[in-house]
């Protein structure tokens, strides 16, 4: 099995933020000097759903609080 399959995942905001609060949460205890591999994976899948979240968010400002 290839690691370089990506995959796309389609999540509403409210629960992109959900699992993103829960991950935070999960590698929390542990360390950002000397981190695991799966915190270091964890932390990545955070990044980028905060630049998704972030991405969202600019874009629902065009839309009126009535449309979501």
């Amino acid at each position: 099995m290839s690691c370089n399959i990506d995959i796309d995942l389609k999540l509403n905001i409210h629960n992109a933020a959900l699992v993103r609060e829960f991950l935070f949460r999960h590698t929390a205890q542990d360390s950002y000097e000397f981190p695991g591999k799966q915190a270091i994976i964890i932390r990545e899948v955070i990044r980028q759903l905060d630049e998704q979240i972030e991405a969202a968010l600019d874009k629902s400002d065009l839309i009126s609080p009535d449309e979501c």
